[in-house]
């Protein structure tokens, strides 16, 4: 989809901290009142006062009868929480004194989210931004305020340019109070107009990228260079390490390949840039990457084959650089990731197994010997070289142990005693190590990451040696490797330090593994009783549908129900990230009277009613219409545009047998594009006309009908026929994040469009539409890769053409997604074609590969997953794969969290628990519900059967 999610985890996260005090959050509000006290109407007697409003992250000062631009150049300055109140005193004074509107971040913790090295680098650093009232103002208060903080320390704007060099002032043109827009990918954002009075997008890029309409603030200055990938020119850092090209880039400064002109080898060099990262405490990122070249050195006079070898450590326009040997190879976790893909395993052997759960074991050891404690031990900190020796990378975390400093936290691998301290804490003893050592043991031979989101409150919350010790009898029942190291996983994850195994216990365990004996037995947690699966599956739909009428909020204009940062920028009311997918949710449950609603006999406390559900639902569908006719447009796609608003609607006006509902949702329904440039179902026009011919199934109302037979003859149109296949590509000029995309998958490309096709072509009976579908069949027969894991499609027709290794599994582009295609395909066209029989049994042995490793979300995750597990039981009689699909839930519900004693489905990320759709509850609760009284897929107009 094309929303930006993580899948797992990648690197140090954010971590519990103090919680701030309201001393602390009114600190900076109040320095700018003082200011305005002393000398908001000396500056202009009788002049209206000021309005300084704290927000949840911004402060708004805005002086009386101000009149701002839609648009226009704009001040930033940045700071760091040290500097920040001198950096605001001083600026305040100059803008008070030119009645200037600006805003700023409104507590310490959100200047420390300003400059944090995982922070967006397009938004980094912006502190305190400036509206100034014309160009003319702007070049006054740039100078004034250059002269108020030059010298103060904060980091760079990348998405600026600097007024002066080395000034603490950066400009840039952009959205002042512009009117949001929603976009054709179903976010809301506020737009630029152009000289033609054209909407056109607001970039935040990490690069000075104005209008080319915009001109400059400052006509005398230099024009800014272009920014050109393609004419870029090898860049020499240290005059003596020539940059070949980008691993990657973050806010704290780029990873870089490069040759060292020197000797010929070839090297990685990290950047840290200036006062990225800063905390109260006084270090930033430069103090990281100094300490790691301190402890490389000190490494590889010990174990020179266990790190990187350092080359050198330098500054260069106020960054540091670090320069290391490239170590050939990958990360573990890429290793593991590749052996899945091609094999449907994490190691090939036993032996392998062995060798690396021993190696690991002694990296840590290593560090331990020199005294260093690396609280960031995990997969992808850890290199596997092509001959198979292990090397530690990324110490910037490590220190002695009571050391005062910055401690990394990667979820899933990160002891109890550590996630309970402030980010920049005494170091802790080694024990803290042993634990992320038996997390990443336990990844190296399964690709489990053992990220379990919190229970709450903490009081009630389980142990998570038993919840861990829970996964790993789950992951031994089919995985012989987790079986035999299961006893030393165990014994590192314990949650007391003290009760853990030591390193020589581990190579005791290891020792006696080489020599075929026993491992002695361990008083580590043991797996509870295993409950009964419907049982857990039973509360788990219980507590969900509990947990959406409990947490809705029928009074707040905006969203129903809350979200996280990215769901809060897209449409309120659409299937994605909005509250259609609850509200189909609940109505699909009422539909099933109480048989969702029946709690396990074992359950305490009291069950929902089916009047309370009625209720609830009554309440988020009017909520849902009232806000549909609030906003602006109404895009054709089923997920992020109006078409799975209109469905939603439709369904709970029949359970609730709500007529004028069911008249709001029919207008919706009708008012919906049939037509457009977007082909796909997410989106564009499939999903239109699948939610078109669902109102025809529901209504009877031939317009329905008539309308979908209108989208799918454009389809046709729209097909572009290459030697690979037929496919629906977004047209390149069109003003989306898809535009030139030539996917394979459901969410965007050719599995989408045939599944309406072939709907289209059942309801119409017009042959062209199934001839069409057909062909898209044979197009994802020819992208399809077989292996021992399965098949598995590259995303688009560019990664097929370059053969390339990235393959999918899941519902939005993957596995998942094409075999719901195909399944059904087969299942039309007389179910005698044995290759497409053939590629969808492959599709569903990926997505079974997947159940170590997979969040439980419906997008990318096992919910959807499952949901074509089902499909293909259903059309192909073949009860493995029904058998396939509740090995997947059960493992979806052994990342489940406890919230207010409800045991609730994570979202895709597993930190905590959203209501939507594709990422969040109410899509595992869609399979659950389907999983306990049957009926059809959710969102495909089908009939299906009483139960899969």
């Amino acid at each position: 989809m094309s929303s930006p999610t993580a899948h797992s985890p990648s690197g140090p996260g954010p971590r519990r901290s103090r919680a701030e005090s309201p001393a602390d959050r009114a600190l900076l509000p109040d320095i700018v009142r003082a200011v305005i006290a002393r000398r908001g109407t000396a500056a202009e007697p009788g002049a209206p006062g000021w309005s300084v409003e704290p927000g949840e992250f911004w402060c708004h000062v805005v002086p009386g009868g101000a009149v701002g631009r839609p648009q226009g150049w704009k001040l930033h300055v940045p700071a760091t929480p040290l500097s920040a109140p001198l950096v605001l005193a001083r600026s305040a004074e100059v803008l008070v004194a030119h009645r200037a509107a600006f805003k700023f971040a409104g507590s310490p913790a959100g200047v420390a989210a300003l400059v944090s090295g995982r922070f967006a680098r397009g938004g980094s650093g912006k502190f305190l931004t400036v509206y100034p009232a014309d160009d003319e103002q702007l070049r006054r208060l740039a100078e004034e305020l250059h002269r108020a903080t030059e010298g103060l320390p904060g980091p760079a704007v990348l998405s600026d340019r600097r007024y002066r060099p080395g000034s603490q002032v950066f400009y840039r043109y952009g959205v002042f109070k512009g009117v949001r827009e929603l976009t054709a990918d179903g976010s809301f954002a506020a737009r630029l107009t152009d000289p033609d009075g054209r909407p056109v997008a607001d970039e935040r890029n990490a690069w000075f990228s104005p209008p080319a309409w915009a001109g400059d603030p400052f006509p005398d200055r230099p024009v800014a260079p272009a920014r050109s990938t393609a004419t870029a020119r090898p860049v020499l850092l240290g005059d003596r390490f020539l940059v070949r090209g980008a691993i990657q880039h973050s806010n704290k400064g780029g990873v870089f390949r490069a040759e060292d002109t020197r000797t010929g080898a070839q090297v990685v060099v990290k950047q840290a840039r200036p006062h990225v990262g800063a905390g109260l405490e006084g270090l930033d990122v430069r103090d990281l990457l100094r300490r790691e070249a301190a402890l490389l050195e000190r490494f590889g006079r010990k174990h020179p084959d266990r790190v990187p070898g350092l080359v050198e450590l330098f500054e260069q326009q106020g960054s540091v650089f670090l320069a290391t040997a490239s170590v050939p190879g990958a990360t573990l976790r890429r290793t593991v990731a590749e052996h899945l893909a091609r094999h449907g395993d994490a190691c090939p052997d036993d032996r392998t197994a062995a060798s690396r759960v021993g190696q690991l074991v002694e990296l840590v050891a290593t560090a331990h010997e020199l005294g260093v404690t690396l609280h960031d031990l995990n997969p992808n900190n850890v290199m596997v070289t092509p001959e198979g020796r292990l090397v530690l990378i990324d110490l910037e975390m490590a220190a002695p142990e009571g050391e005062r400093w910055v401690l990394g936290a990667t979820p899933g691998y990160t002891a109890p005693e550590l996630r309970a301290l402030d980010q920049v804490a005494p170091a802790l003893p080694p024990g803290a190590d042993l634990y992320a050592l038996g997390a990443t043991v336990l990844h190296t031979l399964s690709g489990a990451d053992p990220v379990l989101a919190e229970d709450l409150p903490r009081e009630a919350a389980r142990p998570d040696e038993r919840r861990l010790a829970d996964l790993v009898d789950l992951l031994a029942r089919d995985h012989a490797l987790v079986r035999r190291f299961a006893p030393l996983v165990l014994g590192l994850t314990r949650d007391a330090s003290e009760d853990r195994w030591t390193l020589d216990r581990a190579r005791e365990f290891l020792d006696g593994r080489r020599a075929g004996a026993t491992a002695r037995p361990t008083a580590g947690p043991q797996p509870a009783a295993r409950p009964d699966a419907a049982a857990t599956r039973a509360r788990l739909l219980h507590d969900g549908i509990a947990h959406l009428l409990a947490t809705m909020r029928p009074y707040d204009p905006e969203r129903l129900w809350a979200s996280d940062a990215f769901g809060e920028t897209c449409d309120p009311v659409a299937l994605q990230h909005g509250s259609a997918g609850g509200v189909a949710l609940l109505a699909r449950a009422l539909g099933h009277g109480d048989a969702g609603l029946r709690l396990p006999e074992t359950a305490d406390g009291p069950a929902v009613t089916r009047e309370a559900l009625a209720e609830g639902l009554r309440s988020a569908a009017r909520w849902t219409a009232e806000r549909q006719e609030t906003l602006p447009s109404d895009p054709p796609g089923l997920h992020f545009g109006r078409s799975g608003t209109a469905w939603a609607l439709l369904d709970a006006a029949r359970a609730l047998d709500d007529p004028a509902l069911a008249d709001r949702a029919v207008a919706l329904a009708l008012g919906l594009p049939v037509h457009g440039p977007n082909p796909d179902v997410c989106h564009g026009v499939a999903g239109s006309g699948l939610t078109q011919l669902h109102f025809w199934r529901t209504t009877g109302d031939p317009r329905f009908l008539d309308r979908a037979a209108e989208a799918a003859n454009g389809l046709l149109d729209a097909a572009r026929r290459t030697p690979e296949g037929v496919f629906w590509p977004v047209p390149e000029d069109f003003g989306s994040a898809l535009a030139g995309a030539w996917h394979y998958g459901f969410a965007h490309g050719v599995a989408g469009v045939g599944t309406f096709l072939l709907f289209a072509a059942e309801a119409t009976g017009d042959e062209r539409f199934l001839a069409a579908a057909t062909e898209a069949g044979a197009t994802l027969a020819t992208a399809a890769r077989s292996g021992p894991a399965g098949t598995l499609w590259p995303v688009d027709r560019a990664r097929h053409l370059s053969d390339s290794p990235d393959l999918a599994r899941h519902w939005c582009s993957g596995s998942s997604g094409v075999g719901t295609f195909l399944v059904r395909l087969w299942a039309a066209t007389g179910a005698s074609d044995k290759l497409v029989r053939d590629l969808v049994d492959g599709a569903a042995r990926a997505v079974r590969a997947g159940r170590a490793t997979d969040s439980p979300a419906t997008c990318h995750g096992l919910a959807g997953n499952a949901e074509f597990l089902l499909d293909a039981a259903v059309r192909t009689g073949d009860e493995s794969h029904r058998a396939a699909a509740e090995l997947l839930v059960e493992h979806l519900a052994a990342q489940a969290v406890l919230r207010d004693g409800r045991l609730l489905v994570p979202d895709e990320n597993r930190r905590t628990v959203l209501a939507e759709y594709a990422t969040g509850l109410a899509g595992s609760l869609s399979l659950l519900l389907r999983l306990r009284c049957g009926g059809p897929r959710a969102w495909l107009p089908e009939d299906g059967p009483a139960h899969p």
